[in-house]
């Protein structure tokens, strides 16, 4: 059976739960170093990884290293991406171990190194282009989703996220919600409170996960504010696919896809506020299962392991 081994930090609430729902037998998920427990373990081990010692290094790199040569491919994700780590790694594979990068997350400070020295793959149509990577569409995790869990819809709309330039978007979009007297509720992780709109909820800390994903089964449309300039899938166009849920975007590039529907998705700048009426009561229309496969993990993972290496 071909193996594949995934490293990542495993820091964010949902690559926890990445982590947790992967059951493939032929796929194995680490963290690239050992977990410690205290914060005085931690910066030991933060402060061995940037010492100039290779055995220092590695007594910190997690059980995995034991049995590299029991894999066929290693991807790295880009939140565990160190120089060090990656030339452990290389050091010690043979030609027949499939080393490679997943970029989760663009821009990437370590982008020019990175691509001249790896396999780079990336979910951003317009990042790849820019830098010569292999484009991969963004995935989401298929078996870990209960289609047939029934919970109870609270309210019209549903935003997560940290501000990062969005809280204008979001505001301008909450006062048409408002306009068309429907419900709404946007958890916002920012210092700054910008918009006092009743349904503008500001975190003091993040939210888990878990809780994201009952919140959006609660809701009836997913909303996204991507950043500028930025084309590809983010989780929440996966999230809206996978449960059922209608879309609000900004990502006009959403058209293009197969999953594509103007009863399903709504593109900003496309509507008015009556719009959002017509919008949320337009049936849903069912994805064919194939479309949604396509966005899977398991698809996901087969092309990963299924490029050919390009020798560096």
């Amino acid at each position: 059976m071909r193996k594949t081994l995934l490293l990542l930090e495993q820091i964010d609430s949902f690559e926890q739960f990445f982590a947790k729902s992967v059951s493939l037998p032929q796929v194995e998920v680490s963290t690239p170093y050992k977990k410690v427990h205290s914060q005085m373990a931690h910066k030991i081990r933060a402060i061995s990884k940037r010492l100039p010692f290779a055995s220092l290094h590695q007594f910190w790199i997690a059980e995995w290293q034991k049995r590299i040569d029991d894999f066929d491919t290693i991807v790295v994700f880009d939140n565990a991406v160190s120089q060090k780590l990656l030339e452990f790694i290389k050091s010690r594979i043979t030609k027949r171990i499939k080393l490679k990068i997943w970029l989760w997350n663009v821009p990437n400070e370590r982008i020019e190194y990175l691509k001249e020295n790896f396999d780079v793959y990336c979910f951003d149509q317009n990042y790849s282009k820019e830098y010569g990577l292999t484009f991969l569409e963004q995935f989401y995790i298929l078996d870990s989703v209960n289609l047939d869990e029934k919970t109870d819809v609270l309210r019209d709309f549903y935003f997560v996220g940290a501000d990062k330039g969005r809280i204008q978007q979001l505001d301008q979009l909450a006062g048409m919600i408002e306009k068309s007297e429907l419900t709404y509720q946007f958890d916002v992780f920012s210092d700054d409170k910008q918009s006092n709109r009743s349904g503008i909820n500001y975190l003091d800390s993040k939210i888990t996960y878990p809780e994201i994903i009952e919140k959006i089964q609660e809701s009836k449309v997913i909303v996204e504010i991507n950043k500028e300039g930025q084309v590809g899938l983010t989780l929440r166009a996966l999230e809206a696919i996978f449960y059922g849920k209608k879309l609000v975007t900004n990502n006009s590039n959403i058209k293009k896809y197969d999953f594509y529907s103007p009863n399903n998705i709504l593109v900003l700048g496309d509507e008015s506020s009556l719009d959002l009426i017509e919008f949320l009561n337009k049936p849903y229309q069912i994805l064919p299962k194939h479309i949604i496969a396509k966005y899977s993990f398991s698809n996901w993972l087969n092309r990963m392991t299924k490029f050919n290496r390009r020798e560096k």
